[in-house]
């Protein structure tokens, strides 16, 4: 049966289970027996024939609803555990029951954060909920609700995650990020291969790009060796010539996308060297030969303008005729991430050399 949107539910008999569907793909599953909703741990990835399952009738669904017939998403999310969730799932619902103070800007802003940097999120889902129960009751204003979930942030997560900073991520974020690990490979045959190249996954760290472009290319780019073995014998592309002889070649220099850029452990010490006499430079205000260079921008902010349509030329070339060319990042971010990246790289090389790893790759989104 056809709900709302692009959503269906369906009865599965076999398992006397009920689907509910989005454009054919799994969402939710009800199951009778137990009398229980519940997120299909892979959502949005596991399609069905919505037409080889049998229709389920309207007092079937209500019933199964507990006496709501649903015409939103939220209405299946709030018969979930917490824990099924998604923050994006999170969010609607504390949208829809808390509205007053979740249109607030800077209150949602605060919520998505804390959510997304808590390690039980369900259990902050909770928190923040009875947080705005509590709000509600006392009349507070919207001021005095982010005072309140920034003490609780800090008082559950023990840091404060609101404070500037140029982040450097834990684990693999798949975004726009580079992804920093120690490596090893297997087989030289082709060092772009993922196959041939062990990744010490649980030391890796995710840095956005536009961070890397600005505050480290100017290390990355002087330390990279295309004559190290690994960085030459990265594949590109193989091909067969008009005379049946196999032909290949290969990625030089550091490559942004998708690619491994090796460096080896002394690279990464010399590395680390200059940057930790950047960092004494630019607290004293000496220059050195990195300051200068920290002062051009970088990344995203530099590109000319490719894709406009809904844009005039002449707006196009006021964008391009002032596009920044100066960074103005504060001098204490910039050394505060340059100290925490200066330790992030001294322990994976401690931790590599004890795991039989001998490189540290940087990969680009």
């Amino acid at each position: 049966m056809k709900l709302f949107d692009k959503f269906e539910i369906v009865k599965f008999p076999e398992e006397n289970l009920l689907f509910v569907t989005f454009n054919g793909y799994l969402y939710y599953i009800y199951d009778p027996k137990y009398d229980r909703w519940r997120k299909h741990k892979s959502a949005g990835n596991d399609s069905i024939t919505v037409d080889n399952y049998q229709e389920v009738d309207i007092e079937e669904i209500i019933e199964a609803m507990h006496g709501v017939y649903p015409r939103k998403e939220t209405d299946f999310t709030r018969l979930c555990d917490p824990s099924q969730l998604w923050v994006k799932d999170m969010l609607a619902l504390l949208t829809e029951d808390y509205p007053r103070y979740m249109a607030n800007y800077d209150i949602r802003q605060t919520v998505d954060w804390f959510l997304l940097n808590s390690d039980i999120c369900c259990k902050t889902f909770e928190k923040i909920k009875a947080l705005f129960d509590d709000a509600i009751s006392r009349r507070q204003n919207e001021e005095q609700v982010i005072t309140h979930l920034k003490d609780l942030s800090f008082a559950i997560l023990g840091r404060d995650i609101y404070k500037r900073q140029i982040d450097i991520v834990d684990g693999h974020d798949s975004s726009s990020y580079f992804w920093i690990m120690p490596v090893s490979v297997l087989d030289y045959s082709d060092t772009n291969d993922i196959d041939f190249t062990v990744e010490m996954r649980s030391a890796e760290i995710s840095i956005e790009e536009d961070d890397v472009a600005q505050y480290l290319t100017p290390f990355l780019y002087k330390y990279f060796d295309d004559e190290l073995e690994a960085n030459k014998k990265r594949e590109y592309k193989r091909w067969t010539d008009e005379e049946g002889k196999e032909q290949e070649s290969h990625i030089s220099g550091f490559e942004w996308y998708l690619t491994y850029n090796y460096y080896t452990f002394d690279a990464i010490s010399n590395i680390l060297k200059d940057i930790n006499d950047t960092i004494n430079a630019l607290s004293s205000g000496r220059e050195n030969e990195y300051t200068a260079k920290l002062k051009e921008k970088r990344g995203t902010g530099t590109y000319r303008l490719l894709y406009a349509k809904d844009l005039t030329d002449e707006q196009i070339k006021i964008y391009n005729d002032n596009r920044p060319t100066e960074d103005d990042t504060e001098t204490d971010l910039i050394v505060d991430f340059y100290r925490r990246f200066v330790y992030r790289l001294e322990y994976m090389m401690t931790v590599g050399r004890e795991n039989g790893y001998n490189m540290i790759s940087f990969m680009g989104p």
